[in-house]
């Protein structure tokens, strides 16, 4: 497909290069691959990751507590809900780390603090305009760059770092005459003129994904944001492969404030969570060989109550879940310091206490994916010297 053709029927308007001099597709030093992706809205981590070994967890669910015939189990503690049942290969594969009762160092809420906090990684809601993922690569030094799969730049990304972004929007159609225009247009300062010809190579990319086998092939088969979410994880595998291709990716999904009727097996949220696996999937088969050196981090800004609400879904808490997947986990296990889910052990009466930052967390990957020094990792994480890396994540 030539790019005339695919700029008529891709969106145009949704690429865009952010504070890049030159917007290249330069790599981070290593063979690393980092994908962060953020399901906004806060899910329900209980629902996800199930402590079937809690002695108050049937009480305290009630009607929306799991029955062991319908769950996937990982361990004598936790399995997976129905809808996540696709990542238990991942964990006979040695490639799933379940993380549970972790939340951000700061308690709040609210949606936009706490995804605020996720995505900058300090420990309050202001304090720094970039994100700790563009951090990332400022510490990396040499040229960086990464990308960015979302309807704009996520706050995690912003900041002084070249960054490329993606977005699955349909914009409006773009015509040939338009697109020679901008060509003579910007032809006339080599930096909009290299930004222009990033934005052709990102569609030409993504654009031959939605056309062939990829997304645009799965949406017959599946309903809804399932073959949504499908394309584009395959679309990010794609913008990650190659000698000249990003090493980092940051994908988002919102959907996952479940007020109400959130529902059991098939239910709202069950749906959601099939549609995340069924992507990660994809993800995995569309890596290919990239595979073996890639690392993806699922993570939310909180965690929901404890107990249901009285509209049969839950309201925002404070700790939940999260995922890390890639054949590079030192082995499949559940992280956890779980505390418990009595009347005494919740946090102020109503949610799961956390017990893990979500910091540490991150630490420990990005130590591992690209080898970083304490030091850096403090750098992309400021005022957090005190939270050392989780061990044993990564081998």
């Amino acid at each position: 497909m030539d790019r005339r053709r695919l700029l008529r029927t891709m969106c145009f308007g949704g690429l865009a290069t952010f504070n890049a001099p030159l917007a290249s597709f330069a790599r981070v030093p290593g063979r690393g691959k980092l994908v962060f992706v953020l399901l906004r809205g806060g899910f329900d981590g209980l629902a996800a990751l199930v402590p079937t070994g809690d002695r108050d967890y049937q009480s305290i669910r009630g009607r929306m507590a799991y029955g062991a015939a319908d769950l996937s189990r990982l361990d004598d503690d936790f399995a997976l809900a129905p809808g996540l049942s696709l990542l238990a290969d991942f964990w006979a594969r040695g490639e799933l780390v379940a993380l549970q009762a972790m939340a951000i160092p700061y308690r709040t809420r609210s949606h936009f603090d706490g995804q605020a906090v996720l995505e900058t990684g300090l420990d309050r809601p202001a304090g720094a305009s970039d994100g700790w993922l563009n951090r990332l690569l400022q510490v990396m030094g040499g040229e960086t760059s990464a990308v960015a799969v979302a309807a704009g730049l996520p706050r995690s990304l912003s900041g002084s770092a070249p960054v490329l972004t993606w977005s699955p929007a349909e914009l409006g159609v773009v015509g040939d005459e338009y697109v020679e225009r901008l060509h003579l247009l910007y032809r006339e300062d080599p930096r909009l003129l290299d930004r222009f010809e990033a934005a052709l190579q990102l569609a030409d990319t993504a654009g031959s994904m939605m056309e062939g086998g990829g997304a645009a092939g799965q949406r017959g088969g599946q309903a809804g944001f399932a073959g949504r979410e499908v394309g584009i994880f395959q679309v990010t595998a794609k913008l990650l492969a190659g000698t000249d291709a990003p090493n980092i990716a940051a994908v988002e999904f919102g959907g996952w404030d479940t007020h109400a009727n959130q529902g059991m097996a098939g239910g709202q949220l069950d749906r959601r969570l099939r549609a995340l696996a069924q992507g990660l999937t994809a993800f995995r088969a569309a890596a290919g060989e990239m595979w073996d050196d890639t690392t993806v981090v699922v993570m939310t800004e909180f965690g929901r109550t404890a107990q249901p609400n009285g509209t049969g879904g839950t309201d925002h808490g404070t700790a939940g879940a999260g995922f890390v997947l890639g054949p590079n986990l030192a082995r499949s296990q559940v992280l956890t310091d779980w505390p418990g889910l009595g009347k005494r052990e919740l946090y102020e009466g109503r949610d799961l206490r956390p017990t893990l930052d979500t910091r540490a967390v991150l630490k420990a990957v990005i130590t591992g994916v690209f080898d970083l020094t304490a030091s850096q990792t403090d750098r992309v994480f400021p005022d957090s010297s005190a939270i050392r890396p989780v061990t044993g994540l990564l081998r």
